[in-house]
């Protein structure tokens, strides 16, 4: 785990880690020109392309360069791949009620708990580095984000409904569903399309998808639900339900007893 050093004000002739690094947009702050109780010190800050500038804390670990913070306990190291940072951040944002969700194959975005704190976050794979933290206006947080939920590769794994009744919890579980400002999570072992009336086996145009499986939320337990309600909700945050790209199919009964313990 990265050790954060909260450097801080320090004195001016002092060094730090990151004197010598190429770190691009990285400056100090000059307490001479706020008042007297930082008069002689210096404080590191990073400035990214967006216009925006963040605190620059050290670290014992040398392979993260520095950690930028963000927001609240929002602290991600300045080395790191896409795919690093995001883990970071959903342990954090798990820890800390925030939520966090990926954009594509270089950005991620973290959201806290006042309004203002919503970012994205830049990544450059090839470089191992965050390269740009911008904040989301107001208007680009009200626009819905609409994942797609049930791409036809994955309604092509789920067996059709009934089919594994004879499984009973040895079922596999084969997509997961999470809020990511939550902590709901909806697994799948299988789903048919139906029609309006809920009915899977007849003639008339199906418009809708039904799963069951296993619900874990306020209580652990089974059943089904449908693919439109879970496009429809919106947790606490206003973020969409989405599909965990990374679930490894799991049998019902591990998931019962994992969820039960926690």
């Amino acid at each position: 785990m990265t050790l954060i050093e909260r450097m801080g004000w320090t004195e001016k002739e002092r060094p730090t880690s990151f004197d010598n690094k190429p770190i691009d947009g990285l400056f100090f702050l000059h307490g001479d020109v706020l008042d007297a109780f930082t008069k002689g010190q210096k404080y590191p800050m990073i400035a990214f392309p967006s216009g925006l500038e963040c605190d620059l804390w050290e670290t014992s670990d040398p392979s993260a360069i520095g950690i930028v913070h963000i927001f609240g306990e929002m602290d991600l190291a300045l080395a790191s791949s896409p795919d690093e940072a995001f883990e970071a951040a959903q342990a954090i944002a798990e820890a800390c009620g925030y939520a966090v969700r990926k954009i594509g194959d270089t950005r991620i975005e973290v959201v806290g708990h006042d309004p203002a704190e919503h970012f994205s976050i830049e990544y450059d794979d090839a470089l191992h580095r965050m390269v740009d933290v911008a904040l989301v206006k107001k208007e680009k947080q009200r626009k819905p984000f609409t994942p797609e939920l049930l791409p036809e590769n994955i309604r092509a794994q789920l067996p059709p409904l009934y089919s594994q009744e004879q499984l009973g919890l040895q079922a596999v579980a084969r997509v997961k569903f999470f809020t990511p400002d939550a902590q709901w999570n909806w697994f799948a072992s299988e789903g048919s399309p139906v029609d309006e009336d809920g009915y899977y086996d007849t003639d008339k145009e199906k418009v809708d998808y039904i799963f069951f499986g296993l619900v874990a939320g306020l209580e652990v337990e089974l059943g089904f639900f449908a693919l439109s309600e879970l496009q429809e909700v919106r947790g606490p945050l206003g973020l969409p339900i989405e599909r965990d790209r990374h679930f490894e199919p799991t049998t019902l009964q591990k998931l019962m007893e994992m969820h039960k313990r926690r």
